[in-house]
C-alpha cells in the first residue's frame, strides 16, 4: 500500500508541475503577444470566424508547446529564462509576429485561398513551428541563454 501511495504522490506532483508549466507558457505567450492581439481584434471584423478559430488553436497549442519546449520534452535548444528583461523586446516582437502569422494569416488563408474554415485550426501548427524556431533566433542575436538561476543574497 505504501508503494502505491508513493507512486500516486509522484504522479500528482508531476501533473501539478506540468500544469504549472502550461499555465506559465500560456501567460508568457498571452502577455508577450499583446501587440498581435490588438491587430487581431481590429481585423477580425472582416473574417469573424476564421481569425478567432485560428487564434484559439494558436494559443492552446502555444501554451502546451512552450511548456514542452522549456521542459525539454522536445529538444529545440536552450531557452532563456522567463525573467530575462534583456530579451523582452526580442521575445515580444517574435511572439507577436508568430501569433500574427498563426491567427491572422492562417485565418485569411482559410477564407480567401482555401474557402474552408477547416484550415483555420492549422494556426496551432503555425504557432508551434514558429515557437520551435525561437531558440535559433535567440542564439543568433544574444548567444547562448543564461541557464543559471538568479543569485539571491
Amino acid at each position: 500500500m505504501g508503494t502505491t501511495g508513493t507512486v500516486v504522490g509522484r504522479l500528482r506532483e508531476s501533473v501539478a508541475k506540468w500544469l504549472e508549466q502550461v499555465f506559465y507558457g500560456g501567460a508568457e505567450l498571452a502577455v508577450l503577444s499583446t501587440p498581435a492581439f490588438v491587430v487581431a481584434l481590429v481585423t477580425q471584423n472582416r473574417y469573424p470566424d476564421a481569425i478567432p478559430i485560428a487564434g484559439l488553436f494558436a494559443l492552446a497549442a502555444g501554451s502546451l508547446g512552450l511548456a514542452g519546449f522549456r521542459a525539454g520534452v522536445v529538444d529545440t535548444g536552450a531557452w532563456p529564462r522567463r525573467g530575462e528583461l534583456v530579451t523582452l523586446p526580442l521575445r515580444t516582437l517574435y511572439f507577436s509576429l508568430v501569433f500574427f502569422l498563426a491567427s491572422i494569416a492562417t485565418g485569411v488563408l482559410a477564407v480567401e485561398a482555401v474557402g474552408s474554415l477547416w484550415v483555420a485550426p492549422l494556426g496551432g501548427v503555425v504557432q508551434l513551428s514558429g515557437l520551435a524556431a525561437f531558440p535559433t533566433v535567440y542564439r543568433a542575436i544574444h548567444g547562448e541563454p543564461v541557464t543559471r538561476p538568479v543569485v539571491k543574497r
